[in-house]
């Protein structure tokens, strides 16, 4: 089992390097990000984007250019198209984003011609809980592509996350359905859905995971609050996978554990026949760094997908 960030980025440092073909790479965090990669031996970058800001800023960061493969394209939407071509020829084994909005780029890498989607693309985010006992990594989804699942897609999120956790050596993944209450109420159509999923998870929908809900956030993730509140599950107050009711508050509780909790967020979208990162154009080097290092993991594991 990989327990926390450092053990992540030193598996990943184990294996042969994989190609990752990076779309827009004219950006800073995501270059520095894709260098230190290569650096550990974790993966060698083929660049997309703006040629000569690319050998700019790698002269700036001590790094000799011509040990690169750079693919000149100034255009976000042209180099998202190149760097998925680069995948879909099998030259590269995961496709990340740069410089290009979120929507372009999977439009872009997914939509016709691509061939590269498998099912429905979800984003698990991951974080790291230093309370936790033995694994401290835990999982959220979805808070970067699906805006509002209903509960087919739902389904397809806790399958995408639990694949993640099994790659991460969680053999079976609490998972919490979350809403604003713990409680079935009629006017939260998040906690209606957790019923159904519930049932369906139980007849076998998802395998090798325990799920339940629905849950507010402090019950699935806090023992005492659990007791408090005088529920009892396998999964209150110990989830390894906080399903979110839609992108807004998955997006909003990520955001918040890294600009309030100063977490580390890292991402890989699962759904498609490679992993794809999507980190925020905000997102710090050593963030895209480790979500690279992800990425590999989830390839080297058996059966990606």
């Amino acid at each position: 089992m990989i327990n926390n960030l450092a053990e992540l980025l030193s598996a990943a440092q184990k294996t042969p390097s994989i190609i990752v073909s990076v779309a827009g790479a004219h950006e800073i965090e995501t270059l520095k990000a894709v260098v230190k990669a290569k650096e550990l031996n974790i993966a060698i970058p083929i660049l997309t984007g703006d040629r000569d800001w690319i050998i700019n800023i790698l002269g700036q960061l001590g790094m000799d250019p011509t040990v690169f493969e750079i693919i000149d394209e100034k255009d976000t939407a042209r180099a998202a198209a190149t760097a998925a071509e680069i995948v879909q020829q099998g030259r590269a084994g995961i496709l990340m984003k740069g410089s290009v909005v979120t929507p372009v780029f999977l439009h872009t890498a997914l939509g016709p011609p691509g061939e590269l989607k498998s099912g429905l693309l979800s984003d698990v985010e991951l974080y790291e809980d230093g309370k936790r006992q033995g694994c401290q990594f835990v999982l959220v989804s979805d808070g970067g592509i699906n805006i509002s699942p209903g509960i087919r897609q739902k389904i397809e999120i806790i399958r995408n996350a639990v694949s993640v956790a099994h790659k991460l050596g969680i053999k079976s993944p609490r998972v919490a359905l979350l809403s604003g209450s713990e409680k079935v109420h009629p006017d939260f159509q998040s906690t209606i859905d957790a019923v159904a999923l519930v049932k369906m998870c139980q007849d076998g929908a998802v395998d090798r995971c325990v799920v339940d809900g629905p849950f507010a956030l402090d019950n699935a993730i806090d023992a005492n609050s659990a007791r408090l509140k005088g529920i009892e599950s396998p999964v209150a107050g110990n989830a390894d996978i906080l399903i979110m009711p839609n992108l807004e508050a998955g997006n909003i509780f990520c955001k918040c554990l890294q600009y309030y909790g100063n977490r580390m967020l890292i991402h890989v979208a699962v759904g498609a026949k490679v992993p794809i990162l999507i980190d925020s154009r905000t997102a710090k080097a050593e963030e895209k760094l480790h979500s690279i290092a992800l990425a590999k993991i989830m390839l080297n594991a058996q059966n990606f997908g």
